[in-house]
């Protein structure tokens, strides 16, 4: 098994657990506690990171600005993921916000130029379907 696909199998299942968890919590706090809570265990994983994993890195401006709208947009998201998540059911708000891949392969495609094959835009409308069936 390659290195990369261990490690999507592991972001895989603690997104899976992510979401649960997150389901649980909307039910018991508004979102914007469960945001601050997750900002608070990022920050003690940050501060391991920090002390524990030792790879030297280059800086660069576009690295830093690009960071920075990772930051942006995936705080974003999860704010609004909580919200939704807050009055929705989890076995509609979860497969659909996991659609977000389809536009990272739009914006790939558009700025990045890379390949949209035919498997990966098949791959694209089952994956849709499914959440079609999912939310039905």
């Amino acid at each position: 098994m390659s290195g990369w696909f261990f490690f999507a199998l592991l972001a895989w299942g603690f997104w899976g657990l992510w979401g649960f968890f997150s389901k649980i919590a909307a039910g018991h706090l508004p979102n914007w506690a469960i945001f601050l809570v997750q900002l608070g265990v990022y920050m003690v994983m940050g501060v391991f990171i920090i002390f524990f994993i030792r790879t030297p890195v280059t800086w660069s401006a576009t690295g830093v600005l690009a960071a920075m709208g990772v930051g942006l947009s995936g705080g974003c998201g999860l704010f609004f993921f909580l919200k939704a998540l807050a009055t929705g059911p989890a076995t509609v708000v979860v497969p659909l916000t996991s659609l977000y891949p389809v536009i990272t392969v739009i914006l790939g495609v558009l700025f990045l130029q890379e390949n949209l094959t035919l498997r990966h835009l098949a791959g694209i409308i089952l994956a849709v379907g499914a959440v079609w069936f999912l939310s039905e």
